[in-house]
């Protein structure tokens, strides 16, 4: 999908922003190396310090009129309303990026840290995941506050420090919220970056984004077995790697629940696939359907993905010994942490495999999304404001009017931060106003030469200054 601007209308809004500056401050925000690490004792937390001194500097406004929290290594900004009667509202980020891929630099046509910027890209890791939103939303609220910019609903910025690892940071700040009493109207986090055609789910012409409202859960199953090993010669009892493998296959074979989700529903009623009275009469031909469906399979059941196996021999002709394999899990709503843990050692007993593997979870588990809100006035907003900067390309008609992208709720079959929010916000919303066509998705994000146009980033902050007024 070439030129993603042409999705893009109204880029004439908030004419006095400072376009260049605001594309340069980006770049320096991504020449700070934040990587975080599952091992947490091993993250370097300067780059970390170093960045919110630098929001702090740039961005004065905004921490200046709201109360500035560091949580463990995460901020939280408060910015109160005219009414604290009402429910606050959240903008999120987060701060940390993925590492480079070692010995991959020179593959980059900018250093990943550089933050280079020239006429149409600012480069850097973390572009597009996700200091585009950080920065964005900073950009948006110090604009609106050197405006005169009044909101009743109170604001907090939340911007986490782990998001690709542990989650620890945005985990804190759900606690603290929670021990204070506080309940969120709506939050928004990281979403598609993606603008899509509507043709992917079958569904016409026009074109989509999506706003999740709702996130499967998350587990590592890690299996680990012992041998003597030894000659390959004799391999009575089978081997390890043998025995790892039948443990493998029998948890793969595994049948979970599948089902229309509400969220699902939403989707499938806003793209005209089907009406709400005919997915309660034909649910289980609705979910046949989708399981035929490489976009729809993993939002109608849990899905199971064998992800990594250690210890293999280093001779052809020699038994390996101790070996282990992790086995990913992302759950559909309804099946829980513990639910994949005692199905899987089910699963082994029944392969008769019990006292020769271990199933342990590993780290970094989290359940799925309770049913969300579907259609609450987090989502409303957002498609309000999305019909003002994003435009069907088919076209404009002679008084200027335009038919927008279609905003349609959905799950993340991924994780987020967003997660560890549920239990003080009904209305979790993914979703970015920061675009990028496909190419760019699949090659930046975790990849190389991670970048997002100048048009692109400033469009995503001309919408959150709109948004901003809905508050």
């Amino acid at each position: 999908m070439a030129e993603v601007w042409r999705f893009f209308a109204h880029e004439d809004d908030f004419a006095d922003i400072d376009e260049a500056g605001a594309c340069e401050r980006l770049g320096r925000v991504l020449s700070f190396p934040t990587v975080s690490s599952m091992d947490t004792e091993a993250v370097d937390w300067q780059p970390f310090d170093d960045l919110r001194a630098y929001m702090q500097q740039t961005w004065p406004r905004v921490f200046a009129a709201g109360e500035v929290e560091l949580i463990d290594h995460s901020l939280l900004v408060t910015l109160g309303g005219s009414d604290p009667a009402l429910k606050p509202v959240m903008l999120m980020g987060h701060m940390d990026v993925v590492p480079v891929v070692p010995d991959t630099e020179a593959d980059w046509t900018h250093a990943p840290f550089s933050g280079h910027v020239d006429d149409t890209y600012i480069w850097g890791r973390g572009a597009i995941d996700m200091k585009d939103q950080v920065a964005g939303i900073l950009e948006a609220v110090e604009y609106a506050l050197a405006h005169g910019w009044q909101h009743e609903r109170t604001l907090l910025l939340a911007f986490g420090q782990d998001e690709e690892t542990t989650q620890y940071g945005a985990g804190a700040i759900g606690r603290a919220l929670k021990g204070r009493g506080i309940e969120l109207e709506y939050l928004i986090d990281e979403g598609d970056y993606r603008i899509v055609p509507a043709a992917e789910y079958s569904a016409g012409e026009g074109w989509l984004m999506h706003a999740d409202l709702a996130e499967k859960g998350y587990a590592d199953i890690v299996l680990k077995t012992k041998s003597a090993g030894g000659h390959s010669s004799n391999p009575y009892g089978g081997t390890s790697l043998e025995v790892l493998s039948r443990a493998i296959t029998a948890i793969c074979d595994i049948e979970w629940p599948t089902r229309v989700t509400d969220p699902l529903a939403a989707q499938l009623v806003e793209l005209g696939l089907y009406t709400a009275d005919e997915i309660a009469a034909n649910g289980d031909a609705i979910v046949r359907d989708c399981l035929a469906s490489k976009k729809l399979y993993p939002l109608v059941t849990t899905t199971c993905a064998p992800t990594q196996i250690e210890g293999g021999s280093t001779g052809a002709n020699v038994m390996p010994q101790d070996m282990w394999a992790n086995i990913n899990f992302r759950m559909l709503e309804g099946t829980s942490v513990a639910d994949v843990v005692a199905c899987c050692r089910e699963a082994v007993a029944e392969a008769d495999l019990a006292g020769r593997v271990e199933v342990e979870l590993g780290l970094g588990s989290s359940e799925p999304s309770p049913s969300p809100r579907i259609g609450g006035p987090g989502l409303e907003a957002v498609r309000f404001t999305a019909a003002r900067y994003f435009r069907d390309p088919k076209g404009t008609e002679e008084n200027g009017s335009f038919e927008p992208v279609a905003i349609v709720p959905s799950t993340v079959i991924g994780a987020t931060d967003a997660a560890n929010y549920q239990r003080i916000c009904p209305e979790c919303i993914r979703f970015s106003a920061f675009v990028v066509d496909d190419d760019e998705c699949d090659r930046g994000v975790h990849g190389t030469n991670e970048r997002i146009t100048r048009r692109a980033y400033l469009q995503g902050i001309r919408f959150l200054i709109a948004l901003l007024h809905t508050l």
